[in-house]
């Protein structure tokens, strides 16, 4: 196996890159795990893993039943850990993996969907939680509102508890969402604080996107124009609003127990 020892070998600066920088991720289609959970789920989930950076001890240890195939195996020393991890208390290893490439047309389109569309989100950890409900509810895919959304970022991946790799997800302008739902009949659920409906008066059990939007600015004014019907959440308290990853896992919820 090739060995590195010093943080400063020009691999270890693009594993922080990869690490650090959404644009490096998505210019390059590389994303890194160091994670039991996360590696064994993408690997489950199809997504190839390029190359392996573990410590000796690591190594020594590595389970047979993480099969990382042919991935570029490379022993590091504790320093270069420490400069490559995200993590804290990082458990010692990095995989590089590829970026699957996802469109629109790929996306899954039975005769009932449910999709959550989520709109101008600005934390990854946000969009990671909807994706660990949403795959728990159902949900047949996640669309959002940037093409160029990081889905891969550390805080993502994390909170998505691996989700991310085997949930349907794609980024798309709204105006390419909003064409491809309405295309295929889909209702479109506008989450609102301002709605006069309550979430749980409207039927959800036909196709539906669930369209959430960030808790700073609200729902965007494009999806607010297009949208079927608004609902909201009643709020019995002082808090004007819930925080979106739990308000789409209301709204998710609900429309699983409706299906049921």
């Amino acid at each position: 196996m090739l060995q590195i020892t010093s943080p400063s070998n020009p691999r270890v600066k693009q594993l922080v890159r990869w690490q650090q920088r959404g644009a490096e991720r998505r210019r390059t289609g590389r994303f890194c795990v160091e994670t039991w959970r996360s590696l064994t789920r993408a690997v489950d989930a199809g997504i190839a893993v390029e190359a392996v950076y573990a410590t000796a001890e690591v190594w020594a240890a590595w389970p047979a039943e993480v099969d990382v195939g042919a991935a570029e195996r490379v022993v590091i020393s504790p320093a270069v850990l420490a400069k490559i991890a995200y993590r804290q208390h990082p458990i010692g290893f990095v995989a590089v993996l590829v970026a699957p490439p996802r469109a629109l047309a790929d996306l899954p389109s039975p005769a009932a969907p449910l999709y959550v569309v989520c709109s101008g989100l600005e934390k990854p950890g946000n969009l990671g939680a909807i994706l660990r409900s949403a795959d728990g509810a159902g949900v047949t895919a996640v669309l959002v509102d940037q093409p160029d959304v990081d889905l891969f970022a550390p805080q993502c991946v994390r909170a998505s508890t691996g989700a991310v790799f085997s949930l349907p997800v794609v980024g798309a302008p709204i105006a390419a969402l909003v064409e491809w739902l309405q295309a295929r009949g889909v209702q479109l659920v506008a989450a609102t604080p301002d709605a006069a409906a309550l979430y749980t008066a409207v039927d959800l059990t036909g196709p539906t996107a669930l369209v959430m939007g960030a808790e700073a600015e609200g729902l965007a004014g494009g999806w607010r124009a297009v949208a079927d019907v608004p609902v909201r959440l009643p709020m019995h308290g002082t808090a004007d609003s819930l925080n979106v990853s739990v308000a789409a896992a209301v709204l998710m919820y609900e429309a699983a127990r409706q299906r049921a």
